[in-house]
């Protein structure tokens, strides 16, 4: 498991940094003591709404124990406000805190009975660091002992490698608190410790330190997050390969398509049709995956250059790259995936297809549209509206999944039942319901559709879905997912190649391909 540091000089910074980390990472690590006008119930709010699994750990490390950060200033805490620091963590939910062994034994029991009053939900670390060397293995063995002592979740025993044998002396202690039934994070930091972060996690050391940029250090010697990674998959030896976990509809090349099922999408004869057309001699084929992780190991293994997400992965996927754009940050989700020379980025052009095509019909200001859904698309839409200055409603048949999403944008959210009695001036379906080959089926009822004056379905095959069918009988200006498909697949292959492609021609291939079809 990876955690990364935030370790921002600024809340706006830090805010910034969660969002990022929390979709790359198993865990992050409050750095109360780096983070400038840190408010800790803002920034573990602003974690839960991006990932409700990611795990929290809050510290404020003294000053004797710090590195240097990357020469970082270090917010001045006393002794008192660090505990305080600590119990309102503790109230907010943090998953856990990590103390110093060298705050007391009478301070260590105040936190763990404070915990175990406010539900014992959060754990606590006790922790060791010797920034400037690592004592040898015996008073390692000591402090790892006096840690224990106090039965906290997690050990931790962080030294500085002035030597590579210093990295076997700190490892040691992980089978040596194995054998104790004892959790531990043990590492080196420094140039000379870097081995240690390798090899600890194969040892069972309980989570790595990584940064999402080499200059987010906050000590010497750590990795990033890509580089954690691939040394995992290297390490595990994993097959890359992807012949075993997906299930190809074609011959792989240079682009591809992600997603489960995708017999039904037309995105290789649009894609295909538009690369010969542009000169590239790189194809388009479509993967129907079984497993999103070793299809993701697989693309980078057959450098493939770059590929597309759809259902039901466009969120899922986020954790499996190394960057993301920011529109795609923000919305949630990811339908486009670009390799640079083994770097996978994430993109969102939904969005920009969707926008584009409503745009053409209406002017999205001040206008009110119910977002039916609440998976990627339906993240794109809520973003792009609000971008555009008009307002989302969302309505989604789980309500768990619905409420998170109109917490996340600040909209309101209303359950299928209620769809018919809400005042707006457009519908959009997001979901699947109505695709091929379900054609006979609908996401509302048709007497739902009266109070709409714009119904938009974001499915192109079949052209006009039943939604859209009884949407026109009931008087509504209809919206066609096709334009949507077209625009958001032109951004793709702008994105892959760097130029324009040939926007006509794919709407024209797919528009004829769907008329064959039905």
């Amino acid at each position: 498991m990876i955690c990364i540091p935030i370790i921002s000089a600024t809340k706006k910074e830090a805010l910034r940094a969660i969002e990022r980390s929390c979709l790359v990472a198993d865990f992050i690590e409050l750095r109360i003591d780096l983070i400038g006008n840190g408010n800790l119930e803002e920034l573990i709010s602003a974690a839960r709404q991006i990932s409700r699994s990611i795990k929290i750990i809050v510290t404020c490390r003294r000053k004797e124990e710090a590195s240097s950060n990357g020469g970082k200033a270090r917010i001045k805490h006393t002794k008192t406000k660090k505990m305080d620091l600590f119990k309102e963590a503790i109230k907010l939910g943090a998953d856990f805190i990590d103390i110093e062994l060298a705050v007391g034994r009478a301070e260590i029991s105040k936190l763990k009975s404070f915990c175990e009053k406010n539900g014992g939900n959060t754990k606590i670390i006790i922790s060791y660091h010797d920034v400037g060397k690592t004592p040898t293995l015996t008073k390692l063995k000591e402090i790892f002992n006096q840690c224990a002592g106090e039965k906290p979740a997690i050990v931790k025993i962080v030294t500085y490698a002035q030597s590579a044998e210093d990295n076997l002396k700190v490892l040691s202690l992980i089978p040596y608190a194995c054998k104790r039934s004892q959790k531990i994070i043990a590492l080196c930091m420094g140039d000379e410790g870097r081995v240690s972060r390798i090899v600890a996690p194969s040892l069972g050391s309980y989570l790595s330190f990584a940064t999402l940029e080499p200059q987010g250090q906050s000590a010497p010697g750590q990795l990033t997050v890509s580089e954690m990674k691939l040394i995992d998959k290297l390490l595990k030896k994993v097959n890359t390969s992807p012949a075993t976990n997906i299930v190809p509809t074609d011959t792989p090349q240079n682009y591809i398509l992600l997603g489960n099922p995708v017999k039904q999408s037309l995105s290789p004869f649009m894609h295909n049709a538009a690369l010969k057309e542009m000169g590239i001699a790189e194809s388009y084929s479509a993967f129907c995956v079984q497993n999103l992780g070793d299809a993701v190991r697989g693309m980078r293994g057959m450098n493939i250059r770059g590929a597309s997400v759809t259902i039901p992965f466009k969120v899922a996927v986020m954790e499996h790259l190394d960057d993301i754009d920011n529109d795609a940050l923000k919305i949630g989700a990811v339908n486009t995936i670009v390799n640079e020379s083994g770097r996978l980025t994430g993109h969102n052009t939904d969005w920009l297809g969707l926008i584009h095509t409503i745009k053409e019909a209406l002017t999205i200001r001040d206008k009110t549209f119910v977002i039916i859904g609440a998976g990627g698309t339906a993240q794109a839409a809520v973003y792009g509206i609000i971008k555009e200055g008009g307002f989302p409603i969302i309505v989604n048949r789980t309500a768990e999944k619905g409420k998170i999403l109109s917490v996340r944008f600040g909209c309101p959210f209303y359950p299928p039942s209620e769809i018919g009695k809400i005042k707006a001036d457009g519908l959009i379906n997001t979901t699947p319901v109505g695709m091929y080959p379900h054609k006979d089926e609908s996401p509302i009822a048709t007497a739902a559709l009266k109070g709409y004056k714009y119904v938009m379905d974001v499915i192109y095959n079949p052209l006009k879905t039943k939604l859209l069918r009884e949407a026109q009988e009931q008087g509504c200006q209809i919206i066609s997912g096709l334009d949507m498909f077209v625009h958001q697949g032109a951004q793709q292959i702008l994105l892959w190649t760097g130029k324009e492609p040939p926007y006509e021609l794919m709407q024209k291939v797919v528009l004829e391909r769907l008329t064959n079809i039905e």
